[in-house]
């Protein structure tokens, strides 16, 4: 493996713990439309674009909804839940990115979540500084498992994919970083484990990460 110059994140379960506040919510709203299950049942929704959600849920629960008032209304109940909760830094993170920083590692956000969300939290959490720029995957054509936003974001890098690392947590992720022909490392310090046993290591806390 060459000498690594530049690292895409993901940004739920690798940067901040907001996957666990997430899945409680998303379960709270399907108590408000007389569906009762469990975390593990809906853990797979983890790193999907927000229409992939919609799509599995309204399946898997036979959802008299069509996918625009599911997305609407789960996200508007998401919000209104979480507006005043502070989002926690992965341990660890904070430091990893600092590290990043001082050995000249040039740094970017590619999310399946939406761009001002991204932006506020990197913003209130003080860590903006570190990233290059921020990638939604909302305003692409293709999400993950697909290795769009992957190739987008070492083209805009502009560094070759063999000096690249990508950092992803959920099995759809790592998937759209292994296709991507780039170095996907699975970070497994978050609430919620997924089958990441095909990406290139897994690693528990950031100082395993060798760079």
């Amino acid at each position: 493996m060459c000498t690594i110059k530049g690292i895409i994140f993901d940004f739920d379960g690798v940067i901040v713990d907001s996957e666990t506040l997430y899945i409680e919510a998303l379960l709270d709203y399907l108590k408000t439309i007389g569906i009762e299950t469990e975390a593990q049942e809906i853990a797979y929704v983890i790193g999907q674009h927000v229409q992939d959600i919609a799509s599995d849920i309204i399946s898997q629960f036979d959802l008299d909804l069509s996918m625009d008032d599911f997305i609407s209304e789960s996200t508007e109940f998401y919000r209104n839940r979480n507006k005043d909760r502070n989002y926690p830094l992965l341990p660890g993170i904070r430091e990893f990115l600092a590290s990043c920083r001082a050995k000249g590692i040039r740094m970017a956000v590619a999310s399946s979540s939406g761009y001002q969300y991204l932006f506020t939290i990197l913003e209130k959490k003080d860590i903006l500084q570190y990233f290059e720029f921020i990638l939604s995957g909302r305003d692409l054509v293709h999400s993950k498992p697909d290795p769009e936003i992957y190739h987008i974001a070492a083209e805009r890098l502009g560094i070759a994919k063999n000096e690249l690392m990508i950092i992803e947590d959920s099995t759809n992720g790592v998937k759209a970083g292994i296709a991507s022909g780039i170095f996907t490392v699975a970070y497994k310090g978050a609430r919620f484990v997924q089958d990441t046993s095909f990406a290139d290591i897994e690693v528990r806390d950031f100082k395993d990460i060798q760079i």
